[in-house]
């Protein structure tokens, strides 16, 4: 495992174990990103506090702008130095807008690459972790069956076994197709054969306490047999080789070549049930769906609720040498956002179809959560907003009285 994923492991995992009351690990997953959305949301609507605020100060100043504009047209110095005087006087700053929205980017993206490696390395290890409970349960069966004292005395006995069966391991692979086979191909055609003829009684006995076994410890969610695993056609439990790159297997046992000669050869008989009990699709890609779904609409509310504030400040340009007004960046930043309306989607697709479901819950709760704040956020600031606007006229219309 890298040293990010361990160090993001390392910061998640306790944060998310706090919520290890709950005993389905797709639920806890859940209710820890409605939590850390509920905390950051603060800065989220501060953030769109600032925006809109930064939008009306700019819808307010528009008449002023105007005369400035037609006063100084020919004079663009002095238009630049009195439209600065007017900012400073309507408290608007030009910057404060981009700069909350700046923290709030570089907080978000932190937490999503952290967060992401983190389930990476808690996925790999809960997988491995799962193997190993299951492997003792094989050990302990297999002790038993053939009562010995402990698993060396069973290694012993299967090496025995499994030299005894060299040859004819051989001879099978080479009837199978393969040329020249490998010492380890060799050796673990012959614990085929071991598991088949002299040990196939006590290894069903094993093989079905392994299947009792993971149905107690298996993280399964809904329709999802294993959250580790992604919503997509995958199965639940990997054969070996999918095993050896999702368990990230190297890492996992230290580079023990003789460990991991262990695993190569045992994990396909241990897991033998319960992969053909899981053999079909691991989900049905609801939560891949959902997760470009939810983030396209997203993207697509908080695009609407910009450009509609948008359209009520309009600034003719005077002088194509004059940048004091915003039409120009506020185009390139509808037009940005047009472009991640779409882009944003894919990635989430990408990354929850690949990835874990447990990363898919995130990603899909987080952004329900989103589309909930962005929402509400919405229709409080209209009304706030247009509490302020009624106020400000019963203030004119007082002035104009007297």
């Amino acid at each position: 495992m890298s040293f990010l994923a361990n160090w993001t492991m390392d910061m998640w995992s306790p944060i998310i174990n706090l919520f290890d009351f709950i005993p389905n690990y797709g639920f806890m997953i859940i209710v820890f990103t409605i939590v850390l959305k509920l905390i950051l949301s603060p800065l989220d609507i501060w953030q769109r506090k600032v925006s809109r605020d930064s939008m009306r100060k700019q819808q307010k100043m528009q008449p002023e702008l105007q005369k400035l504009k037609k006063q100084y047209q020919n004079n663009p110095q002095a238009l630049n130095q009195k439209t600065m005087q007017l900012y400073k006087k309507e408290g608007y700053n030009v910057v404060g807008s981009c700069l909350s929205m700046l923290i709030n980017l570089i907080l978000t993206a932190f937490i999503f690459i952290t967060l992401f490696t983190g389930l990476v390395g808690i996925s790999q290890e809960k997988i491995y972790n799962q193997y190993t409970q299951l492997e003792t349960v094989y050990q302990q069966t297999l002790i038993t069956e053939l009562q010995m004292t402990n698993y060396d005395e069973v290694t012993q006995y299967i090496q025995g076994l499994i030299d005894n069966r060299l040859t004819e391991a051989e001879e099978a692979l080479v009837t199978e197709g393969v040329q020249e086979p490998s010492e380890t191909q060799i050796r673990q055609k012959a614990f085929e054969l071991v598991a088949q003829n002299d040990l196939a009684t006590e290894i069903d006995i094993a093989q079905a306490n392994v299947a009792e076994k993971y149905e107690e410890i298996k993280d399964n969610w809904l329709w999802i047999d294993s959250v580790w695993r992604p919503d997509t056609y995958v199965s639940g439990v990997p054969n070996y080789n999918d095993f050896y790159n999702i368990a990230n297997l190297n890492d996992a046992v230290g580079q023990n070549e003789a460990r991991l000669n262990q695993i190569a050869m045992e994990y396909n008989t241990i897991t033998a049930d319960i992969q053909k009990t899981y053999s079909s699709w691991n989900g049905y890609f609801i939560l891949v769906v959902l997760s470009g779904a939810i983030t396209f609409f997203s993207l697509w509310l908080n695009q609407k609720s910009t450009t509609a504030k948008n359209n009520q400040i309009v600034v003719k340009p005077v002088n194509n040498s004059v940048k004091q007004n915003n039409q120009q960046p506020e185009a390139n930043t509808n037009t940005a956002m047009k472009i991640m309306k779409f882009v944003m989607p894919v990635i989430m697709i990408i990354f929850t179809f690949y990835y874990s479901a447990a990363f898919a819950l995130y990603i899909v709760t987080n952004s329900l959560m989103g589309v909930i704040i962005n929402f509400t956020c919405m229709k409080v600031f209209d009304k706030l907003d247009k509490r302020k606007d009624e106020k400000e006229k019963e203030t004119k219309k007082v002035s104009y009285s007297r």
